[in-house]
């Protein structure tokens, strides 16, 4: 499974608490409103167990968690 669609069906499972919700790729996640700061401990421990890329605290920063976009940019470049 691509970042993308693991990302979404977790915000959409785990934070949302709705499957069939709407979740735009440029959504903005933190000014959204969806997104607190436990949210996004939460997306950075699902990251770590399902992908296993370490996140380190001064990458959990706005522009790497703005939305589901930027976050799939970031894992990418962590990736290689």
């Amino acid at each position: 499974m691509d970042y993308k669609t693991a990302l979404e069906n977790y915000i959409k499972t785990e934070v949302l608490r709705n499957r069939n919700a709407n979740l735009d790729e440029n959504e903005d996640l933190i000014g959204g409103g969806i997104l607190d700061s436990l949210r996004i401990l939460q997306i950075v421990e699902f990251i770590e167990k399902t992908f296993k890329i370490q996140v380190p605290d001064e990458d959990v920063v706005y522009e790497n968690f703005h939305t589901l976009g930027t976050l799939v940019t970031y894992l990418d470049a962590q990736s290689k």
